[in-house]
């Protein structure tokens, strides 16, 4: 089970994933943003998951990462998988 801090630890990290292939602004990236409200394509969330995949060691397939519908969901997934 995740926990804020595990959120809070990893939210840095993710949300400059997300910058740099969306261009969204990484202030607008906390746990409650839904993914379609900030606007990430289907192309640059497959980006997102190639570079989180890289970043944390965990592993995505297409289906888990269109599914996400918030960030905090891709960040429950992340610590709950994420190679320690």
């Amino acid at each position: 089970m995740s926990t804020p801090v595990s959120h809070a630890e990893h939210l840095p990290q993710l949300a400059q994933i997300i910058e740099e292939a969306s261009g969204i602004e990484s202030e607008a990236i906390v746990p409650e943003a839904k993914i379609s409200e900030l606007g990430i394509d289907s192309l640059s969330l497959i980006e997102i998951a190639v570079r989180t995949e890289d970043t944390f060691g965990v592993r995505l397939d297409d289906s888990t990462v269109l599914g996400f519908t918030t960030v905090g969901e891709m960040l429950d997934y992340i610590v709950t998988h994420e190679d320690k």
